[in-house]
């Protein structure tokens, strides 16, 4: 997902990521404000390089499905708190 993409699905995606995410605040959000790159950077300050590609491919998942373009079978969010 590019910068674009990022930010028009910012709006959607605010509430399901940090209900999913427990540690991005809501200082974290305003922050962010559909910025690709400060949202890489909040990720790993947050959860560390391991779990960033974690949160990025759960938001790439998530993207896939709004924009209708996800074919995988099984899509089932990622599981924060068993890392």
């Amino acid at each position: 997902m590019n910068q674009e993409q990022f930010g028009q699905f910012w709006t959607q995606l605010k509430a399901p990521l940090k209900a999913q995410w427990e540690k991005i605040t809501d200082e974290d959000l305003l922050e962010i404000e559909g910025n690709l790159a400060t949202f890489g950077r909040v990720v790993q300050k947050r959860y560390g390089e391991a779990q960033k590609d974690e949160v990025i491919t759960w938001v790439n998942r998530r993207y896939s499905h709004w924009t209708g373009n996800y074919v995988g079978a099984g899509y089932k969010d990622a599981d924060p708190k068993a890392s």
